[in-house]
């Protein structure tokens, strides 16, 4: 790839096809000092090099791949599969459906190398498709210094290497119109945590709790037009934020301001609510619905690992069945 190689682009290209185009040509300029423009081109004639990426719907990916005996249809690879063909005169990516294409595009950079004078990509002829559907990342959603970071992290790894979704865990890094006091108690809790070097509070008679998890949102506040560039900029990439809003466990963010929740209200930061207070639903339910409003998942993590609280210290669950309560949590955010 050098000066003299275009991306062909039909006239009228689709938005997935331009998104494509403008891809690779910031990564070529940026990362490899190579500038490739991107060119409407009604046909591919003998002799000119290209770069040409797609979905068979792109009439240019079409012809080409009839005309040089590329198999590639819409099932064929299938859901997100795609075709990569490099030769010396062209570098096609043909996908079966625009997932596909964008994955293609990976590929294809995974395979550039800088050489003296342009960019070199390695003749291959790849047929590819998900060997799992869900493919996921976990992370602390970031603070408001790191989204420039978390950008970079989608585009450049996550993306790179054809993850699909990412499950954020959020706690009250969001603002959040209903209960401000949330988000007050949730700067207090990292604070303290952070200053006293701890990841840990103290429970009662010197019990440790669940982790803190204070590194999400950096112990900051973002507001919601932030949290909603994340995600746009997330299914760009096409990968799916998963919002992780800890329930039962691991909950700090709800119960610092409410330990009147809590089943251990004399705990250093109560990490447990309790499952038996309706008034528990009430405030969890709140927070959900204003992140559900924002972020618009398909699919959420209620978190509910290491529920390790003594529940004896709670007059309601006393002598309840510890599985019990945990299945009808589950079960009551669930139907909700």
């Amino acid at each position: 790839i050098d000066a003299g190689v275009s991306i062909a682009l039909p006239p009228n290209a689709s938005e997935g096809d331009a998104f494509l185009a403008r891809f690779l040509a910031a990564e070529l300029s940026d990362r490899y000092g190579m500038p490739v423009r991107a060119r409407t081109l009604t046909e591919i004639r003998p002799g000119t090099r290209v770069v040409l990426m797609g979905t068979v719907q792109n009439p240019l990916v079409r012809r080409y791949c009839a005309s040089h005996g590329i198999r590639v249809s819409a099932r064929d690879p299938g859901a997100e599969g795609y075709v990569l063909d490099v030769t010396p005169g062209a570098v096609v990516v043909a996908g079966s459906d625009a997932r596909g294409a964008f994955y293609g595009l990976q590929s294809l950079r995974q395979l550039l190398r800088k050489q003296s004078g342009g960019v070199a990509v390695r003749g291959v002829h790849v047929r590819d498709w998900p060997y799992k559907p869900f493919r996921a990342i976990k992370l602390y959603v970031p603070g408001p210094d790191n989204i420039p970071f978390f950008k970079r992290f989608v585009r450049d790894f996550a993306a790179l290497y054809k993850f699909n979704r990412i499950v954020m865990e959020m706690n009250a890094v969001m603002r959040l119109d209903r209960h401000p006091e949330i988000n007050a108690g949730w700067i207090d809790f990292a604070k303290d945590l952070d200053y006293t070097r701890r990841d840990h509070p103290r429970g009662p008679e010197g019990r440790g709790g669940n982790s803190s998890h204070q590194d999400a949102g950096d112990g900051q506040i973002l507001e919601k037009e932030e949290v909603a560039g994340l995600v746009a900029w997330a299914n760009r990439h096409y990968i799916e934020i998963i919002p992780e809003t800890p329930s039962l466990s691991h909950c700090y963010y709800l119960l610092t301001r409410h330990r009147e929740l809590a089943e251990v209200p004399q705990a250093e930061w109560p990490d447990t609510y309790c499952p038996l207070n309706p008034k528990s639903y009430d405030l969890l339910f709140d927070v959900l619905d204003e992140y559900i409003d924002v972020m618009k998942p398909k699919m959420m993590h209620l978190g509910h690992d290491e529920w390790e609280q003594d529940i004896e210290a709670c007059p309601r669950c006393r002598g309840k069945d510890t599985g019990e309560l945990f299945a009808q949590d589950i079960n009551r955010i669930h139907d909700y």
